[in-house]
């Protein structure tokens, strides 16, 4: 099962933990024991002998389980060694960025999707294009999971794991308002399915408030599914302005209408993680999530919960499904650039260490591993992982890399629902200075 402090999905609302042990004094802990971040690691490819340093945001309980995989991977490697290094996700992120500007990146790290193209461009990562194939198979991710990693001419990272967006009900909310969560196919739908399930007097909500949440990708389907892009290959904004009022407007509606949530109740709730979480506590019927948190929420309430796939438009286009990847790469500076190849193909295909790690960081992005996996799994997993693979079969257009700037972005549109949901701006003028504010900051190349 994901652990419920998972740092990685990119649809929290998850409560950040600080630093296990002295973390909570800003040192990253390594299960070496020593603090510190980054730095290759010793001996070199010729002499036969390697030690490489291996990073990872996350907690204690990952951390276990990638230290077994490190283990089966020494086993198989005579001469190699391997020491982990772990932090959350936003002490991770500042360490990576001190280590690239030193030059003293581990040897093999998982990398953000919105941070590849920065340190890919940089020349903080190895290029593993002359890799591909001879150490590294990518034939079971194919050409979109080398695409998700590539960087202009260079290929300096590839998915381990996938997640993707998805709609989460209470089935029993649904049900009692004459509701099915499989018949929700379109945004009209969940509208009317919300306007239905949603009870003021008894404090239901019929759905949960997504403009409040820290990431966004439930928007870019929206924008996808209209044809639009987010970003541009270049890294500007892509997005037409009316299709992100149009997303506001949709649930401001929704909003004004009793139907989402208050302001202050949803930002109360987000702000307490899952355990708050009003899915969790059965007061609302949907909440629009990523799909590897159907197994965190399943793992905290008795109540039946239903997986579907995210709404569209009754005229979307019909590759607009796209799956933010989960990455890792190696760094420019190792002593051990084939081995580092190796670790990497390691984590990608080899059915042994995906029979430790699971579903920890979310569906394994080779197709191979995720149909080896099923038959084990069992209960929200089980749905997880079978709603990933049948999506997968859609059409799906390339998935442009987050561009610097992406986060600030993002961020940007959390604080805009903000002002719009308490009121302090209409969503014309939120949305007007979102784009002026965005062109100072995404750049692009």
């Amino acid at each position: 099962m994901l652990n419920p402090s998972n740092p990685l999905d990119p649809n929290p609302p998850l409560s950040r933990r600080s630093f296990l042990g002295t973390a909570a004094a800003g040192a990253l802990l390594t299960t070496a024991g020593c603090a510190g971040f980054g730095g290759g690691g010793s001996g070199s490819e010729s002499d036969g002998d390697a030690s490489l340093t291996v990073t990872w945001w996350g907690d204690a309980s990952r951390t276990e389980l990638y230290d077994a995989a490190l283990e089966l991977f020494e086993a198989d490697h005579e001469g190699v060694t391997t020491r982990s290094e772990f932090a959350d996700l936003g002490p991770y992120l500042e360490r990576m960025a001190t280590a690239a500007a030193a030059g003293n990146l581990a040897d093999v790290l998982w990398m953000r999707d919105t941070h590849v193209g920065r340190y890919g461009a940089g020349g903080s990562l190895l290029d593993l294009s002359e890799y591909l194939d001879d150490v590294i198979d990518v034939s079971a991710i194919g050409d979109a999971g080398v695409a998700s990693g590539t960087v202009g001419d260079g290929v300096f990272a590839l998915p381990t794991h996938y997640v993707g967006q998805a709609l989460i009900t209470a089935e029993d909310l649904l049900g009692a308002a004459g509701v099915s969560g499989g018949d929700i196919a379109t945004w009209d739908d969940l509208a009317a399915a919300a306007r239905e399930a949603a009870d003021p007097a008894a404090g239901v909500f019929g759905i949960n408030d997504p403009t409040l949440d820290d990431t966004h990708r439930h928007l870019e389907a929206w924008i996808r599914q209209a044809g639009g892009e987010l970003f541009t290959p270049e890294g500007t904004l892509a997005a037409d302005p009316a299709a992100i009022e149009e997303w506001f407007v949709f649930w401001k509606t929704l909003r004004d209408e009793g139907v989402l949530p208050p302001a202050d109740s949803q930002s109360e709730a987000n702000g307490a993680g899952w355990s708050g979480d009003f899915l969790v506590l059965g007061t609302s019927a949907m909440r629009l999530s990523s799909t590897n948190h159907f197994t965190i929420v399943s793992g905290l309430t008795e109540a039946p919960l239903g997986l579907f796939s995210t709404p569209a438009f009754a005229d979307s286009t019909d590759d607009w499904w796209f799956f933010p990847p989960i990455l890792i790469s190696a760094a420019a500076n190792t002593d051990s650039p084939e081995v580092a190849a190796a670790l990497i193909d390691f984590f990608i295909n080899d059915a042994a260490a995906a029979d430790v790690t699971r579903l920890n960081q979310g569906a394994p992005s080779s197709s191979e591993i995720r149909d080896g996996l099923t038959p084990d799994l069992e209960g929200a997993e089980t749905a997880f992982i079978e709603q990933i693979s049948r999506e997968m079969q859609h059409p799906a257009r390339p998935f442009p890399i987050r561009p610097e700037g992406s986060e600030q972005f993002n961020g940007a549109l959390t604080r805009i629902g903000e002002e719009i949901a308490y009121g302090e701006a209409t969503v014309t003028e939120a949305v007007a200075r979102l784009v002026s504010d965005a062109a100072g900051y995404l750049t692009g190349s």
